[in-house]
């Protein structure tokens, strides 16, 4: 636990930082018989420490931002103020697509700590859809709030100076250049040493790094991230960014939230969707249900997109050539953010064999390859997954 984890979990410390706030309704009730409050550390966070404070009656999350990735130590810096980006990105989230993240109570500065909505009921989504567990509806819901947050947040939608508004409340940030690093640089370059070459994967490598339109198409989705600003991103969008419970489901951790493309966000869910798919289709037990599952994945990608469409209605010229582009682009996002999970440095546990990540990486170079020609999702998961169309 870090110097910050160990800090909050003073009683002390923790019982001044509630009674700073003791007048929000939801903070209240930890001022009273504070001797019955308990603190416990909960997640697997790579950057930042995350407490479940609990009473008789009540529970919240209290996340802290130290001033370094959490999961690499203090040799690592990062802005401890992306707690700040956090709290502002669930506030304009939660106002935007109400229901579609955890409440927001409060945000301290002097702490860099944010308190939220506890999500007592909910589970990891990844999780679950590993379990070979997944609610059409969650995954309508996801896609619906993502959606109504992108298009209330656009450019087209805003004007100019809301615009200009939030591009100041959301400038690119060290997490961003993160994004850029590991999802578009590093996993593109084979001499890179945080990339995971594994020698389970090398006969897949050269269809990667021995194709300079792969390469070039890389470059291209890069430069889109970078500089294509058209709304309000989570920007980190993976399954394991989302809690569920039965057909609900909110997104979490948005200190990646930034000004970008829209269809960023969804490629890389389609993405997590197609990991789920080919890590299920490569079980051999039960094999008749694990197909039955990936089928089901393939559901997920459909109807993400036909329900992040419907809410989705804002556009820089016409709607149906902006939407064609939009497709053509989340396939380029879902192959950047297929072959980072592959060969970079950070893994998916959907990924457990050889031939799940051999059939990822392709997926990956193929959507690349075909972006230009990809103006649905039909399209998408016939490219991805080697579909009979």
């Amino acid at each position: 636990m870090t110097a910050e984890s160990e800090d909050i979990n003073n009683r002390t410390t923790f019982i001044d930082l509630l009674n700073k706030y003791s007048r929000l309704d939801q903070i209240k009730h930890f001022t009273v018989r504070t001797e019955e409050i308990e603190l416990a550390s909960v997640g697997d966070g790579n950057l930042n420490d995350v407490i479940r404070v609990k009473n008789a009656s009540k529970s919240v999350i209290l996340k802290s931002a130290p001033p370094y990735i959490k999961c690499l130590g203090p040799e690592y810096p990062l802005d401890p103020c992306r707690g700040q980006t956090e709290y502002e990105a669930l506030r304009i989230f939660s106002d935007l697509a109400p229901g579609c993240v955890p409440q927001p109570y409060f945000y301290d500065k002097e702490s860099k700590t944010m308190c939220m909505e506890d999500l007592t009921t909910y589970t990891d989504f990844r999780k679950q859809l590993i379990d070979g567990v997944c609610s059409l509806e969650a995954v309508k819901k996801l896609a619906r709030g993502i959606g109504k947050v992108h298009n209330q947040s656009h450019l087209a939608k805003v004007g100019e100076q809301s615009f200009s508004q939030l591009k100041q409340k959301f400038p690119d940030t060290e997490l961003v250049s993160l994004t850029e690093q590991y999802i578009f640089t590093k996993p593109f370059d084979k001499s890179d040493s945080t990339n995971r070459l594994s020698e389970d994967i090398s006969s897949s490598l050269p269809q990667l790094y021995d194709n300079p339109r792969v390469l070039e198409a890389a470059d291209v989705m890069k430069n889109i991230f970078l500089t294509k600003k058209e709304c309000l991103l989570h920007g980190d969008l993976h399954t394991g960014s989302v809690m569920v419970d039965g057909g609900n489901s909110k997104m979490i951790d948005l200190e990646f939230a930034y000004m970008g493309p829209p269809a960023f966000d969804i490629g890389v869910l389609l993405a997590n969707y197609i990991f789920s798919y080919y890590g299920h289709m490569s079980i051999p037990e039960d094999n008749d249900r694990h197909r039955k599952f990936a089928q089901k994945m393939i559901e997920a990608c459909k109807l993400t997109v036909s329900s992040y469409l419907k809410e989705m209605t804002s556009s820089v010229g016409t709607l149906q050539q902006y939407q064609d582009n939009l497709l053509s682009e989340m396939a380029g996002f879902a192959g950047c953010e297929l072959i980072r999970r592959v060969v970079g440095a950070a893994p998916v546990a959907d990924l457990h064999s050889a031939f799940s990540r051999q059939d990822a990486l392709g997926a990956g170079t193929r959507l690349l390859l075909g972006k230009d020609n990809i103006q649905s999702v039909d399209k998408l998961t016939v490219i991805a997954l080697m579909l009979i169309h």
